[in-house]
């Protein structure tokens, strides 16, 4: 036994070496940090077999062939997404090597496996394994973005939750456009539908987001009304409700967001109103212009910013309601198909094996789940102002990629010594800080926006429309 007071040179031994831990990963687990966020990769042990294991308890197998292409699938996206989005105008370039090498190696070299973190083409261990980190934190949320219903589901869904507002958006000879409810109409400038959101949009969006999964999108399908004025607004909303179009006790609480009418001002203001006409100083319509004057906006002090890249000049109400959706399941409709024709061409104890095989027991006859969607109601001064200003969403867009840049690929840059911003657009354009030009449609009746005088047979032809 080693005396006490003697030097321990070496290595801890397993008793103690168990006491140091992974502080990373532990606050990932944890202390709410983002897995996006390590440093780099953490496995128990180096070499290929670990980093097999990890990757089939992520859930994929590389002995299953369909897994394996799935894998590969993802990588391709994922690199597309670095080269196509994060890196255009820098002179940063990922290594070619990334294309072919095979996924174990990237977790390895991620993971800082000195078996093969070593210096190559040029590059140093420590750049090579910054971009294998880069590449896995894409690859990561590619995964994530591919929403089983999404994908699977989609334009049942988007059809049932578009089809009620569909039903409320009214046009009249004269081509203005109105929203309609049971004991008012609110005049309306213009509807407009979220386009499908391309995948690379979806990364975009998630590598922003502290949790990183997709179920935290509530926007896949979504809905803007434009009104005239403030005061419209809220009728607006008022009618959405009146006709169950939007259903308040399936709202997200945490999803609610006003920053265009400060609702207690407008309290006030209405009985103020009120108190001029009934003390004879308004007729009825002097005070309904005097009420629709209105439009004084929260002052943002209550407000919970859970979009940091939109701009203080974005002003709407906007919500996120979930609709119940249900419709039939394909799988029980085949199952009780193949029954029908197994009765018809067997018989016996051949005929009750082949129905015992295709039991419909456990397989549910309809397809049930509620479905999130987000509501925008903005004015026409806000609307403009986001769409022609400082708020455009070509600069919103630009503040997201530039902020997942720098979470996805901050090593890279560091070490490479490059900056992590694009070189300056010529004076005028938006990135140099110019006004920046609206951004047209690119069809009359685009699901980014349908013009006034869109019809309800246009709209609803819009539903049934493959996205372009």
């Amino acid at each position: 036994m080693a005396e006490l007071g003697s030097l321990h040179a070496g290595p801890l031994p397993p008793l103690l070496a168990r006491y140091v831990f992974s502080w990373e990963t532990m606050h990932t687990i944890m202390g709410g940090q983002s897995a996006i966020d390590l440093s780099h990769l953490r496995l128990t042990q180096n070499g290929e077999e670990e980093a097999s294991r990890f990757l089939a308890r992520y859930g994929y197998d590389l002995n299953n062939p369909v897994q394996f292409q799935d894998v590969e699938r993802i990588r391709t996206e994922a690199l597309g997404f670095i080269r196509g989005v994060l890196l255009p105008g820098l002179t940063a370039e990922m290594p070619s090597e990334f294309d072919t090498m095979p996924i174990l190696e990237v977790l390895r070299l991620a993971a800082g496996d000195r078996e093969i973190a070593v210096a190559k083409d040029g590059l140093s261990s420590e750049v090579r394994m910054a971009w294998a980190c880069g590449l896995l934190r894409v690859m990561h949320t590619v995964a994530h973005a591919v929403n089983y219903f999404q994908n699977n589901y989609y334009h049942e869904i988007r059809e049932r939750i578009l089809n009620r507002f569909v039903a409320q958006v009214r046009t009249r000879e004269d081509g203005s456009q109105y929203l309609h409810a049971q004991s008012f109409d609110v005049p309306i400038v213009r509807f407009e539908v979220k386009e499908t959101k391309p995948l690379r949009s979806v990364v975009v969006k998630l590598l922003q987001k502290q949790e990183n999964v997709a179920y935290d999108l509530f926007d896949h399908i979504g809905v803007r009304i434009i009104v005239g004025n403030p005061v419209d607004a809220l009728f607006a909303v008022r009618a959405l409700r009146e006709e169950h179009t939007i259903m308040y006790p399936n709202m997200k609480p945490t999803r609610s967001r006003n920053t265009l009418v400060d609702l207690d001002a407008y309290d006030i203001h209405v009985r103020a109103c009120m108190k001029r006409y009934q003390q004879g100083e308004l007729d009825e319509m002097a005070t309904v212009k005097a009420i629709h004057s209105f439009d004084h906006k929260p002052d943002g002090s209550e407000q919970v910013d859970w979009n940091p890249y939109s701009s203080d000049k974005y002003q709407s109400i906007q919500f996120t309601c979930r609709q119940m959706i249900r419709f039939p399941n394909p799988l029980f409709a085949r199952m009780r198909e193949a029954q029908e024709i197994a009765r018809k061409h067997l018989s016996g104890e051949p005929l009750d094996e082949m129905l015992g095989a295709l039991t419909t027991q456990g397989v549910d006859p309809e397809i049930q789940f509620f479905f999130p969607y987000e509501v925008q109601i903005m004015d026409l001064a806000s609307y403009q102002a986001a769409t022609e200003g400082r708020a455009s969403y070509g600069e919103y867009k630009a503040r997201q990629v530039a902020s997942v840049r720098k979470r996805v690929l901050p090593r890279v840059f560091q070490l490479l010594g490059v900056p992590d911003e694009p070189r300056p657009e010529r004076e005028g354009s938006p990135a140099s800080g110019g006004a920046a030009k609206p951004i047209p449609l690119r069809r009359a009746f685009a699901s980014t926006g349908i013009l006034p005088n869109a019809t309800a047979d246009e709209l609803r032809a819009l539903l049934a429309a493959d996205d372009k």
